[in-house]
């Protein structure tokens, strides 16, 4: 069992005030609290847990990705300061996945991993044959390093199914929320299973926790990461996550706020790792963080 007193986390959202007043009154529901840099490292490290790699992920709310840029620099001066309390940590960020925006200059950042597609609950039907294979989206494509990955995020499966296909084979994908946000489908959802069919043929494609999009029963998603071990394999699986700040809401349309904190998160995680090990005998931390090079660790 991993040592609790050292966490990565492979999808977080840091953004301030300042970034959220940019978006003011343009969205259909309550702006979600700011979730700064400093704040989340002080509540982890004043609680006893040393973070050692953070992956700040694109906010999709935000209309690019300049809160990640931002948190580098402030990761950089906070370390200037106080290099005993903050040095060991490393920070990572994968930006916004939009061919005007994910330009060269952007991604020639030294701590940008990758680019993020958004889709949330968009319908497979929405995804035509070219959404993410024209002139434009080939060119993103091209300019990606080797070490860098296209990251989706949809809840359907089959939406997931669908811009998979339509990307480049030779381009690494982290697909989120172990591939769908829709539990009570089960893991023999005919789209889930060929999501994950075409994700072990590729070879280059990971899944990522935390998992309580998909249920926020430990042992429900269990099932899904056992899939995910059992036909693409347990190094392809990266469930060490918080997703914090915790937007939005469950299937019964209960904040994730209410139930989750990083602390909570983690926990989560771990419950879920728990539960596949002893099923499966693969190590918690292999479950966990067996796939963390992916991340640019």
């Amino acid at each position: 069992m991993l040592p609790l007193t050292e966490r990565i986390d492979s999808h977080v959202h840091f953004y301030t005030s300042e970034d959220l007043r940019r978006v003011a009154g343009s969205l259909p529901y309550t702006l979600p609290e700011p979730h700064p840099l400093t704040a989340y490292l002080d509540i982890l490290i004043d609680a006893g847990i040393t973070p050692t790699l953070l992956n700040n992920v694109h906010l999709s709310i935000l209309p690019d990705s300049e809160n990640v840029f931002a948190s580098f620099d402030e990761l950089k001066q906070l370390q200037a300061i106080n290099p005993q309390r903050y040095g060991n940590v490393k920070l990572v960020g994968t930006i916004k996945a939009d061919p005007a925006y994910a330009t060269q200059e952007r991604l020639a950042h030294p701590q940008v991993i990758g680019a993020r597609i958004v889709l949330h609950d968009a319908r497979p039907e929405t995804v035509s044959a070219t959404c993410f294979s024209d002139e434009s989206w080939s060119a993103l494509y091209a300019r990606l390093s080797p070490h860098q990955h296209l990251h989706i995020y949809a809840k359907e499966a089959e939406t997931n199914l669908r811009v998979l296909r339509q990307i480049p084979r030779d381009v690494r994908v982290i697909i989120d929320h172990l591939g769908t946000c829709h539990y009570e489908r089960d893991v023999i959802e005919p789209a889930y299973i060929a999501l994950l069919a075409e994700a072990s043929e590729r070879g280059n494609v990971w899944f990522k926790g935390p998992g309580y999009r998909t249920s926020v029963d430990p042992e429900k998603t269990a099932g899904f990461v056992k899939q995910i071990v059992g036909m693409v394999g347990a190094d392809k699986l990266i469930l060490e996550a918080t997703d914090a700040p915790h937007v939005g809401t469950d299937n019964q349309r209960s904040p994730y706020s209410k139930c989750f904190d990083s602390g909570k998160a983690f926990k989560f995680v771990d419950a879920v790792a728990q539960h596949v090990s002893k099923q499966t005998k693969i190590p918690v931390e292999q479950l966990l963080r067996g796939a963390v090079g992916q991340l640019g660790a």
